[in-house]
């Protein structure tokens, strides 16, 4: 893991726990867009090759 990935680590797991029930919704609905987006750019590359 990368300096920069710890320390996005670090900022989400001390931020977490202050948000409210709406935003950490909305964060792990982010998070999940996110990892549909690369699931399916990771697919599209795979079958190109």
């Amino acid at each position: 893991m990368s300096e920069r990935e710890k320390k996005i680590m670090e900022t989400f797991a001390f931020i977490i726990p202050k948000l409210s029930e709406a935003d950490k919704s909305y964060l792990l609905g982010l998070g999940e867009g996110m990892a549909i987006k690369v699931e399916s750019e990771r697919e599209k590359t795979a079958a190109a090759e």
